[in-house]
């Protein structure tokens, strides 16, 4: 286990998911109050979630500081209005910070979500206040506000873009802009476009130098080309397979709670209306591979599945279960309720052998590509 000073500077540094953690952001779920003037029954299940996810989040965030880590939670104002939509709806609370905020090298994007008060305010003051470097992207102006952040993966010099190849005009629109935010990077890092589904965290997960672990998802999967003699350990069996309760609740396939009234039609009409975006799709989300890596010999993960963590202890590394009950709602493991902020270790080219700079889409080298181009 590493240490890190109380009194020290907050630092923006991440180039990995893996090398050694210092700070990270923990999201965050509204008070119950923020439910009171919605029908019972729906304040009872949202209530309900809030109550088993902020114990979860507890848990996680007690977990992480046994390692040392600074930890930073969102705060809420008491007044709800900061935190509504053009029609008078809740946002989605910023229980999974991973979705729209990810730190590259030296900097911190952040793609707003509409709050007129920002939970993580007082925390990004503070790394500014230090020299740091916290860019809040213009949906308008900034290309890099078109992309995915959990399907950015970063491996030292290389940087790994997952985009959903599609037909329609809509996602070919969204395609080429992201397409064209990537290349923003490219003066500092090779860009691998990939298609792994545009959500890769829940894909694959680089554990440490040379180790992947995966699910079988996704044309992604051709890691000889894109990390030539790494060993993959291949989820067999994910538990999201295993357990029906995850692939029908009886309203919508996308979305599964038990815990809750989740077949009451007043709170599925609810969700369909007022909180569409706060619910992804469960069945395309492997909760094993979506994990965050402490170090190279420590993993917080919420797997169940004993057989997956045995192959992570035959690699020198300790898994430290977490549950997270409210998964199946929020559509969130633990890679994406948190945002790592500082790892130590700085830019490692663990390629050393590929050539520099180049862009390469799907497989289709383009190494001699001018930069500026």
């Amino acid at each position: 286990m590493h240490s890190q000073e109380s009194e020290s500077l907050p630092k923006i540094e991440s180039y990995t998911g893996f090398q050694p953690l210092r700070e990270v952001w923990v999201g965050g779920v509204y008070p119950q109050a923020f439910y009171q003037h919605l029908p019972n029954e729906v304040e009872d299940a949202l209530c309900r979630i809030t109550e088993m996810t902020q114990s979860d989040l507890a848990k996680l965030h007690s977990k992480i500081e046994e390692f040392g880590v600074r930890v930073r939670r969102p705060e809420f104002d008491s007044d709800s209005s900061h935190y509504r939509d053009d029609h008078d709806n809740l946002i989605k609370p910023p229980i999974t910070p991973r979705d729209w905020a990810c730190t590259i090298g030296d900097t911190l994007l952040i793609t707003p979500q509409g709050y007129h008060k920002e939970p993580y305010e007082s925390t990004m003051r503070s790394y500014r206040d230090a020299g740091q470097r916290v860019h809040v992207l213009n949906r308008g102006r900034d290309p890099r506000a078109w992309l995915s952040f959990p399907g950015v993966v970063r491996v030292g010099r290389d940087l790994y873009v997952d985009l959903h190849i599609s037909t329609d005009d809509e996602h070919r629109a969204w395609y080429e802009n992201s397409v064209t935010a990537a290349k923003l990077f490219r003066n500092d890092y090779r860009i691998h476009i990939i298609d792994g589904g545009g959500h890769s965290d829940g894909v694959f997960c680089p554990v440490k130098p040379g180790v992947i672990f995966s699910s079988h998802w996704g044309d992604i999967n051709d890691y000889k080309r894109t990390f030539p003699d790494w060993e993959v350990f291949w989820l067999r069996d994910p538990t999201i397979k295993r357990k029906k309760e995850f692939r029908t609740n009886g309203w919508s396939a996308h979305w599964w709670l038990p815990e809750v009234n989740s077949y009451s039609p007043i709170f599925h009409e609810f969700i369909q209306k007022s909180a569409k975006d706060w619910i992804g799709n469960v069945q395309e989300t492997v909760f094993e591979v979506n994990m965050l890596v402490i170090d190279e010999q420590n993993v917080i993960c919420i797997s169940d599945d004993e057989w997956a963590l045995d192959q992570l202890r035959s690699v020198g590394i300790t898994p430290h279960v977490v549950d997270f009950q409210t998964r199946s709602f929020w559509d969130g493991g633990i890679h994406c309720l948190t945002t790592d902020i500082h790892r130590s270790g700085g830019m490692v080219d663990y390629f050393p052998d590929r050539p520099f700079p180049y862009f390469n889409t799907h497989g289709n080298w383009a190494e001699k590509e001018s930069i500026s181009a």
